[in-house]
């Protein structure tokens, strides 16, 4: 396989010696559906939700060096943590990776050897034009339903309020709200949990015409975070 690469927090298998034995296989990031048995009944009841398992990235790698263990030493350090990876031939989109798990390790000659790495991701196309801050008060969502990050800067109780629906914070100078964690926070990460009100999910952007506003005297900044569910 040519020019295919895998990009992980910005460094390249190449830079580590190591290269793609094939396209990275894809899995999981199916729909969540809840069971129940129901006595004297056949069969159980199935209750569709609408969230989705991980999605796993699992990739091979062969590695070639004269320090092949120590090379490899290197290559689990960088495959590790949380982070950012792209596949080289969609680059335009990125993976939020949650964790990294390593597999088998086969060592064929002294130099020479593969192993397997599984990127356990958010099991959301993320497309890179999203994570770059916005402002203004209309937007069209073209993909999917997206959970945008919002920062607001200013003092005292804001509301901030999007297709309708309000949500209100007490802002100490600026502060961020992150509807995909659903979390609140200031620009320091200092929590404000408890001075927020409202439901995150409400402040989503789904497919179609999007209004935000928010509480004149207060700048808001939006990272849309467009993307595609997997």
């Amino acid at each position: 396989m040519k020019n295919v690469t895998v990009i992980y927090n910005g460094s390249t298998c190449e830079d580590f010696a190591c290269f793609l034995n094939d396209y990275p296989t894809f899995s999981g990031g199916a729909k969540v559906y809840n069971t129940y048995a129901v006595p004297g009944r056949d069969g159980e009841l199935v209750e569709s939700t609408d969230y989705l398992q991980n999605l796993t990235v699992s990739c091979t790698f062969s590695v070639i060096s004269k320090q092949f263990m120590e090379m490899l030493r290197y290559i689990r350090k960088w495959l590790s943590g949380t982070g950012r990876l792209i596949i080289s031939d969609n680059p335009d989109a990125f993976y939020k990776v949650l964790k990294v798990e390593h597999g088998d390790i086969t060592r064929e000659i002294r130099k020479f050897g593969t192993f397997t790495v599984s990127f356990v991701c958010v099991p959301f196309e993320f497309l890179l034009s999203g994570q770059e801050p916005v402002q203004g008060t209309s937007f069209y969502n073209a993909q999917d339903t997206a959970k945008p990050v919002y920062t607001i800067t200013g003092e005292g109780f804001c509301t901030l309020t999007v297709n309708g629906y309000e949500f209100t914070a007490n802002i100490g100078q600026g502060a961020v709200i992150n509807s995909e964690l659903m979390l609140s926070y200031k620009n320091d990460g200092q929590s404000i949990n408890t001075d927020v009100t409202g439901d995150y999910e409400k402040l989503w952007f789904p497919p179609g015409d999007i209004e935000v506003s928010v509480s004149s005297g207060f700048v808001l900044s939006i990272v849309p975070q467009w993307g595609y569910r997997i």
